[in-house]
């Protein structure tokens, strides 16, 4: 980014303020809009979209004025082509929802640079962040909050403030201040890891690491439990792991969740497991397998084109409100970007993953938490479209930015 230094450092600070209002209403979504709505005054909670907005603009018309870098015009292109094609498949209303959704997940691509360059103080605050989420479910655990099921209406929406809901079997899912118990597990995840790799002592980086285990398994978000086992060893030791012995995973967890979804293109998928404590263990995975993922392709085929895809808005919570017989939440990360964009995006998802092999945990503080983000988006995107998720789809969108401004080998 190429600033005069006064303008530069407002940029960034606008930057910083915007990242640490949305990502304190999120980790305390539940208590804000609850309150905020006993006052009337819920529209208030959009005041960090309204400021993430703003800040996407501002970095996007100065880095204009010396030019864009090819992959950001690329990035600007595309999305460009996403709303125009959303436009001829759905309501502009839907296409904006759609655009809306994915704000955070804009954020992180924009503002990446901006992010890394301040990573140390972004560490410092994650730390605060990690212990509100922490004492929220642990609470959660031995009391319910007044907040839980509260909803709200913006105009002609009716907005739940905090999910309440229940495990198949019985037992109360956990969100604690975040707006549902998935929220909860995977802040706990991000905010968790950020703050054990920016400790030295491994003992320290054990006991954060560990205490978000509790946080996570309190919520019972089983897709969470898979992105935790597979970074606790550079969660817990770092630099210490031979970068030889990693570099691979990204890559390869990533073709598993581009690969997974299309099974059911060549083969029949549909049967049911008998054992009912298996099956109630991979009921998610199976009802993916087995109506999701090929509902999501003939979402595709017959409400849009193969090739081009149906456009932003086209899939996800965009639907729910405005073609709720044809919601599809994709819950894959590649599947998701596939109904929107068509298979014209394949060559774009494999030289995504191919570029991840240029990354090196051990390089630096922003390229270890980048690598790790990165790899648990690829762990995460294999059951969940990744990029609607709030503060994870912030750190989805730069660590992903962050395999384009690497470029040494």
């Amino acid at each position: 980014m190429t600033l005069s230094d006064p303008v530069q450092e407002r940029v960034e600070r606008w930057v910083l303020v915007a990242l640490l209002a949305y990502s304190v209403a999120a980790v305390t979504t539940g208590p804000l809009r609850w309150g905020l709505g006993m006052v009337k005054l819920s529209p208030l909670i959009y005041v960090p979209q309204v400021l993430m907005m703003l800040t996407i603009a501002a970095v996007v018309v100065w880095e204009a004025r010396p030019g864009f870098t090819p992959e950001r015009a690329m990035t600007l292109m595309v999305v460009a082509f996403a709303l125009t094609v959303g436009a001829l498949y759905t309501p502009l209303k839907q296409v904006a929802f759609g655009w809306y959704s994915l704000l955070p997940f804009w954020f992180g691509l924009a503002c990446a640079e901006i992010v890394f360059k301040h990573w140390g103080q972004v560490s410092r605050v994650a730390l605060y962040l990690w212990v509100i989420v922490l004492v929220g479910v642990v609470v959660n655990n031995m009391l319910s909050y007044p907040w839980e099921g509260f909803s709200y209406s913006v105009g002609e929406v009716e907005v739940v403030s905090s999910r309440e809901w229940e495990n198949i079997g019985g037992g109360k899912r956990l969100a604690g201040f975040a707006r549902a118990s998935f929220d909860a597990g995977l802040q706990a995840l991000l905010l968790g890891l950020i703050v054990a790799l920016s400790l030295k002592s491994t003992v320290w980086r054990t006991v954060v690491w560990s205490l978000s285990f509790v946080t996570i398994y309190l919520t019972t978000s089983k897709g969470v439990y898979n992105m935790f086992f597979v970074l606790t060893p550079l969660a817990i030791a770092g630099h210490k792991v031979p970068s030889s012995l990693v570099r691979m995973w990204p890559l390869l967890i990533g073709l598993v969740g581009l690969l997974m979804p299309m099974t059911p293109l060549f083969m029949n998928v549909n049967f049911y497991i008998r054992d009912e404590q298996l099956a109630n263990l991979t009921f998610s995975f199976w009802d993916r397998l087995n109506d999701m993922w090929p509902n999501a392709w003939r979402l595709l085929e017959e409400h849009g084109h193969p090739l081009w895809g149906r456009g932003l808005g086209g899939v996800g919570t965009a639907q729910t409100y405005f073609e709720p017989m044809r919601f599809n939440a994709a819950d894959n990360l590649f599947i998701y970007w596939f109904v929107i964009w068509g298979w014209i995006a394949l060559p774009g998802f494999l030289v995504l993953l191919l570029r991840t092999l240029r990354l090196n945990h051990r390089r630096s503080s922003q390229e270890a938490a980048s690598f790790s983000i990165l790899l648990a988006t690829f762990v995460y995107g294999i059951t969940a479209n990744v990029v609607e998720s709030g503060l994870f789809a912030i750190a989805s969108g730069m660590s992903i930015r962050f395999l384009f401004i690497r470029s040494d080998d």
